[in-house]
């Protein structure tokens, strides 16, 4: 075990110089873990996490921890959790909260400590609950992968290992660590396939964990072939400009697997309710998904993505030269003298200064909106604006106005209202930077 154990070290970039943050529960995985690295002469430092959920056995284990970190000489880190409140907090599970709890703290140990790797006694034996685990559930194709044993820094150099072979070793050298009594308790979707699932399986196939991860292992290769098909796919399919990303449904639909295709498009933005937005391609425009970090519409001939939009009113006063949210803009005001306001486009729009009554608003538009656009002489309201310069629904979302007294100054980024264009008796220029 130990010579395979170097090598899966090897084949990780790790050497005897690297820098390695051992997570250790003083369970028998991680103890095993410890004493390969220590053994072989690596070069790591210790972290601990209490999770506050066993009473005596959490602070058996870590007692534990302590006296092996101190008998070897190696650093430790111990960090006390209250994953009860945190998990009731954020509405997850316990276990759910634990990983997610230990996996920041490490994060945090790593870059304040540069630590190059971050070490986890996962094995065999885990990858393949996790594989059953996701297909009960129910999941896509990189939830039939298992456990990778590399995620960035985060090395699991067991993950090669059946549990017999690591009990074994652990037998072998005199091992000294502790049960977790909570890996018995079926409450647990894992400690349930762990316990009654995975033996019942055994019955049918002895070696069942190494044929799954054969399975596992094909299931990557095939997972390496699909991502460069579904690469491929979105670069002739998304468009991205002006800041959103448009999908051709025409052509999507004639895919000869247009649903998983549309699944492998919208869950790269976090939406994952593929069969609504799937059905919505076939219906009228206008259908809205909205999650909390972006904005989808069905519009015409495309499904338009864009990063959220804010409805946030914005106050501006004379002497406010820039916001930042929830949108970037600036302000500046110089002599007209200085200006060449023939040069206005989407990017800055030059506004008479002296006809404006501050403080001005920043709003989204209304319905009953109307301006002179530049150029004209009579109103018109800005849903028919809209409709003959081509709008879609995303950019009339977007749509952000300039107001003075009740008056829209522009459509920013669009056009200016003639009533605050630019003459020849102009003293001051104001400046929208967009």
């Amino acid at each position: 075990m130990n010579d395979f154990f170097i090598k899966q070290l090897r084949q990780l970039k790790v050497s005897k110089k690297s820098r390695i943050l051992l997570a250790v529960s003083g369970g028998i995985d991680s103890m095993v873990l410890l004493n390969l690295l220590k053994t072989n002469g690596y070069n790591f430092a210790i972290a601990h996490c209490n999770f506050s959920l066993r009473r005596e056995d959490s602070i058996l284990d870590q007692k534990l921890v302590k006296k092996i970190s101190q008998s070897h000489g190696v650093k430790l880190f111990i960090k006390e959790f209250n994953t009860v409140e945190y998990s009731e907090v954020n509405k997850i599970s316990i276990q759910m909260a634990a990983r997610e709890l230990r996996y920041k703290w490490f994060e945090s140990l790593s870059n304040k400590y540069e630590f190059r790797f971050i070490a986890i006694a996962h094995h065999k034996n885990d990858s393949v609950e996790t594989l059953l685990i996701n297909l009960i559930r129910g999941t896509g194709l990189s939830g039939l992968h298992g456990i990778n044993q590399l995620d960035d820094k985060i090395i699991r150099p067991l993950l090669n290992f059946i549990k017999n072979e690591i009990i074994d070793y652990a037998k072998k050298n005199n091992i000294d660590y502790r049960d977790d009594v909570s890996n018995k308790d079926d409450k647990y979707v894992r400690s349930k396939i762990r316990n009654r699932l995975i033996p019942i399986m055994q019955e049918i196939n002895p070696d069942i964990i190494n044929s799954i991860n054969k399975t596992i292992l094909r299931v990557r290769d095939v997972e390496v072939i699909y991502d460069e098909v579904i690469r491929e796919k979105k670069e002739k399919l998304i468009v991205f400009k002006n800041k959103e990303y448009r999908v051709n449904i025409d052509s999507l639909l004639q895919e000869s697997t247009p649903k998983q295709l549309l699944y492998e498009i919208i869950s790269d933005f976090n939406f994952l309710d593929v069969e609504s937005v799937f059905t919505s391609l076939k219906s009228s425009s206008g259908k809205e998904f909205i999650n909390s970090d972006y904005y989808m519409v069905k519009d015409r001939h495309e499904l338009i993505i864009s990063k959220h939009i804010h409805n946030d009113n914005v106050v501006i006063y004379k002497d406010i030269t820039n916001i930042k949210s929830p949108f970037n803009i600036s302000f500046s005001v110089i002599p007209y003298i200085d200006c060449d306001y023939h040069k206005n486009n989407i990017n800055k729009m030059y506004i008479d200064f002296d006809k404006l009554e501050f403080p001005l608003l920043i709003r989204s538009w209304k319905k009953g909106d109307k301006f002179i656009p530049l150029g004209m002489k009579g109103f018109k309201k800005l849903s028919d604006y809209f409709i003959d310069n081509k709008f879609s629904l995303i950019q009339k979302k977007k749509t952000r106005l300039l107001i003075s007294n009740n008056e829209i100054v522009c459509i920013i980024g669009e056009r200016i209202d003639d009533r605050f264009k630019l003459v020849e008796n102009s003293k001051k220029v104001y400046i929208v930077h967009f």
